[in-house]
């Protein structure tokens, strides 16, 4: 008498939902190398946006890499356009 074995596969499907939230307020600034009002964030929601860390949003900055403006009280607001931009070459 043969015995027959029966094989069970079992599939499972995983999904992954990130979800950004920006403050409330847009900030919209001259981004000289865009020559155009753009949408600046904050080095910290940027590097959420990219997700990586802060500091590699400011060596990006130092490499001419990403797009920036300082405002009057010295805060960093970096162009959405060039971070658009540099997600696209990678």
């Amino acid at each position: 008498m043969t015995r027959k074995s029966k094989k069970t596969v079992i599939t499972i499907e995983t999904r992954q939902r990130t979800l950004f939230r920006r403050s409330r307020r847009k900030i919209f600034a001259w981004c000289e190398r865009c020559a155009a009002e753009t949408l600046m964030v904050l080095p910290d929601e940027a590097a959420k946006l990219r997700g990586i860390s802060p500091r590699a949003i400011y060596r990006q900055i130092e490499d001419g890499d990403l797009h920036f403006t300082e405002t009057e009280n010295d805060a960093l607001l970096i162009c959405s356009n060039s971070l658009s931009i540099k997600n696209k070459k990678q």
